[in-house]
């Protein structure tokens, strides 16, 4: 496997047990469970390096396999290109080899992309994200094709195509995914439909060509039964237990037990499907000793409903 398919900064690693379950430690066709991590506001609106940090820490220490940044529910579309690039930096540097870094290089057109790519390349990036964004009307698939196939041709890591038609308006069918499959570069799915039957279609129309991750808390469930072997989710040191404990019995492909834990992070899931990600994220960490902060306008905190609902929740689970 050439450079394109394989980071050599994990090429080396020796997979390491623990208990039943092999955390991956190359990337590629591996699979395991990422944390997006949402980026931290000051009260002025800065970004804040010093609390995205410590949550780093947190999740990785927590047994996050890898981590994601810059992407669509991290609030990365809402950075300004420095923002973006501190951003990018500081998540390489605390992470410090531990674990792979997936960044988020998701852009309107094929130049901004790569000079996105570029920078987390020298930054000491793992991986790459990218969703297909379209602005002006008369996207047409080939234009989605020649996208990915021309980042793949000039990058040296790989691509994570990322499917997530709620936020670009753009949906990748499952026989246009399997179209896709001729560009070397693309190792990794993320579905983020909220649909696992989209999982169970992409397996069946291209087997083992990419490794399937989910990207919906609510789907992750039925995305592991119908293929998927790793997850792309938000989540707090304060759960972070409970969502680990989650992907190694899904991963091991010991469903009764994941049925179990599902079972248990429902009604947070639910509560993270119908208030937001992002909004429920920051809101669960202003109850720990490392606030987030709210998000960035315009997307506004939760409202007081919605907050107490969370808390009582998050209670439950005895997270707080």
């Amino acid at each position: 496997m050439d450079s394109r398919c394989l980071s050599a900064r994990w090429a080396d690693r020796e997979h390491q047990e623990i208990g039943a379950y092999t955390l991956p430690k190359s990337i590629g066709h591996s699979g395991g469970l990422y944390c997006y991590i949402i980026v931290p506001y000051k009260e002025n609106g800065d970004v804040n390096l010093d609390a995205m940090e410590r949550l780093i820490d947190g999740v990785i220490e927590s047994g996050a396999d890898g981590v994601t940044c810059v992407a669509s529910t991290t609030e990365g579309p809402y950075l300004t290109e420095q923002e973006r690039f501190d951003v990018v930096e500081a998540t390489c540097n605390v992470t410090a080899g531990r674990v792979p870094v997936n960044v988020g290089i998701g852009a309107f057109s094929t130049r901004q992309a790569l000079h996105y790519a570029d920078h987390a390349t020298k930054a000491g990036a793992s991986t790459f994200m990218v969703e297909m964004q379209t602005y002006l009307p008369g996207y047409k698939f080939q234009d989605a094709h020649n996208h990915y196939a021309e980042i793949a041709k000039n990058v040296s890591l790989p691509l994570r195509l990322y499917n997530i038609p709620h936020t670009t308006r753009v949906d990748m069918l499952p026989d246009q995914i399997a179209a896709m499959a001729d560009i070397e570069g693309i190792d990794s799915v993320k579905d983020a439909t909220g649909d696992p039957e989209r999982v169970r279609e992409i397996k069946q129309l291209c087997s083992d060509r990419f490794t399937l991750f989910s990207g919906r808390h609510h789907a992750v469930l039925k995305s592991y039964q119908f293929g998927a072997i790793g997850s792309e989710l938000a989540f707090l040191p304060m759960f972070a237990d409970d969502m680990v404990a989650l992907h190694r019995a899904l991963f091991n492909r010991d469903f009764e037990t994941g049925s179990q834990i599902y079972a248990k992070l429902e009604p947070l899931f639910t509560a993270f499907k119908y208030y937001g990600v992002s909004q429920c994220i920051k809101r669960l960490s202003s109850w720990t000793n490392n606030d987030l902060g709210n998000p960035r306008m315009p997307l506004q905190p939760m409202n007081q409903h919605q907050s107490n609902h969370l808390r009582r929740v998050a209670a439950e689970l005895a997270y707080l």
